[in-house]
């Protein structure tokens, strides 16, 4: 009796593990086929493939925490960031300025997880561009304007 007991535990146990495994790789094919979408939005200027990027990416962080997340899924997400503000601004699209400015909050977030310094910096300055465009943040005269 125990030893069936302990067989179906141990089913269990391995079942769950596959199921994380599978999981894991189902999140980056998810956060590939982000990476994918975001490629084809810069070959296509078109916002659309964006609007899949995102949901793909919000897929693939769903099987993981902030400090468990793959620093692919990271990069992903400022690169989805970095085209939502260029098609932003080239179509004048204050909606995918402010998309670009969630991506770039998450990308930080994600990036400080890891301790990539360099890359957080970068994101923070690219989301201080999307704020300013988003008139959430004052532009510091040119001091040739001032004087």
């Amino acid at each position: 009796m125990f030893n069936f007991l302990n067989q179906k535990k141990q089913i269990k146990t391995e079942l769950q593990h596959q199921l994380k495994q599978t999981d894991m790789k189902l999140a980056l094919m998810n956060a590939e086929m982000a990476a994918q979408l975001v490629r084809l939005a810069g070959q296509s200027n078109e916002l659309a493939p964006l609007q899949e990027a995102e949901e793909a990416i919000l897929s693939a962080r769903q099987y993981y925490t902030y400090e468990t997340t793959p620093i692919e899924i990271c990069m992903v997400q400022g690169a989805l960031g970095d085209m939502l503000l260029k098609l932003g601004r080239e179509k004048s699209d204050q909606g995918a300025i402010a998309r670009a400015r969630q991506a770039y909050r998450a990308a930080i977030t994600l990036a400080s997880m890891h301790g990539d310094e360099k890359f957080r910096n970068d994101l923070r300055l690219k989301m201080k561009v999307a704020e300013t465009l988003l008139g959430q943040r004052k532009q510091t005269p040119s001091l040739f304007k001032v004087a």
